[in-house]
């Protein structure tokens, strides 16, 4: 089969795309047609190292993959030849990746996509709808009439929150400075658009909700700690899920005065219980036509290391998807 895969970590140039042998299934595994991937900001990190990994080369990269299941393992019992499927938690935790012509993946990884589901629109969706899902409900448990705040929400995980968080009934504010994301998020339902490049964030998040937010989310990689207790209401919730490298003050005084919860998380890091709670969420999502998509180029699998050059190079507005 055709694979795009590394021998070693390193740029995108050492992505290589060609021949390798078809993976071999177990009798818990089903093998999968793979119709459509993506590059996700993590991927990146895997193929160059930074991030903590001991894959077996040659390592297929890739994390999503929507597609058609082929064949299923003896023991399979949900899955059946013929039926889309998805999934987001390939390429780590010593699983080969999805940027190939064809994956085998346990069945307690792999999801059924939903009727009616375009699988090129959920592959550019689902990682950030994972994040959002992990997030928002079980993490902070968002709550209907309660207001959320999203520093950086005009990004594939803040548009993702962003609509989530509308669907269950939060008013919600980001922030964007591009005019063609500022509209694409009062597209989406955002309650408020801040510039932060022309406007004062806190006091544009204090105008929203001058009791404080209850849900104060930061998809940047500059988390503020104490811009964000200061924003927050009391018993406010916090969460920070980007800024590798990053240090920041948290003023204590006012963090339990307020009864704050601060939440960090890693998608990588969730269970399988969790990735699967997480999937029948999104599940619902996508059968409800809740997450829509922003693709912003669709590329052969062959030219994946390009595609993970425009990820690194933060030129584009949505996903590149990629097709075997």
């Amino acid at each position: 089969m055709k694979a795009a895969f590394i021998e070693e970590f390193g740029p995108p140039s050492v992505i290589q795309y060609g021949d390798l042998p078809m993976p071999q299934m177990g009798p818990e595994d089903v093998l999968v047609k793979v119709s459509a991937v993506t590059v996700n900001p993590i991927d990146t990190y895997i193929r160059s190292g930074s991030f903590e990994t001991h894959p077996q080369f040659p390592f297929v990269i890739g994390r999503d993959m929507a597609g058609q299941v082929v064949e299923t393992g003896a023991k399979v019992k949900q899955l059946r030849a013929g039926q889309w499927v998805w999934s987001n938690n390939q390429g780590y935790a010593g699983r080969q990746g999805t940027f190939s012509e064809y994956c085998v993946i346990r069945e307690n990884l792999l999801y059924p996509l939903p009727d009616g589901s375009d699988p090129v629109e959920t592959v550019a969706v689902v990682h950030s709808a994972l994040t959002a899902a992990l997030g928002l409900q079980l993490k902070a448990d968002l709550q209907t009439g309660e207001t959320l705040f999203v520093n950086g929400g005009d990004g594939n995980v803040g548009t993702a929150v962003l609509q989530v968080a509308k669907t269950l009934g939060a008013k919600v504010a980001v922030t964007s400075a591009s005019q063609e994301k500022t509209k694409w998020c009062k597209e989406l339902g955002a309650d408020a658009v801040i510039n932060y490049k022309t406007e004062d964030v806190t006091e544009a998040v204090h105008a929203f909700a001058p009791k404080g937010v209850n849900v104060y989310w930061d998809a940047t990689g500059q988390p503020d700690a104490r811009r964000a207790v200061e924003a927050v209401a009391q018993r406010g919730r916090i969460i920070f899920m980007a800024g590798r490298g990053r240090d920041t003050i948290l003023p204590v005084g006012t963090f339990y005065v307020r009864n704050c919860t601060l939440f960090g998380f890693t998608v990588t890091e969730a269970t399988t219980e969790e990735l699967a709670e997480c999937a029948s969420i999104i599940n619902k999502w996508l059968a409800c036509k809740t997450l829509k998509a922003k693709i912003a180029l669709r590329l052969p699998l062959s030219d994946a290391a390009k595609a993970h050059y425009l990820n690194e190079s933060g030129s584009l507005f949505g996903k590149v998807v990629l097709h075997p």
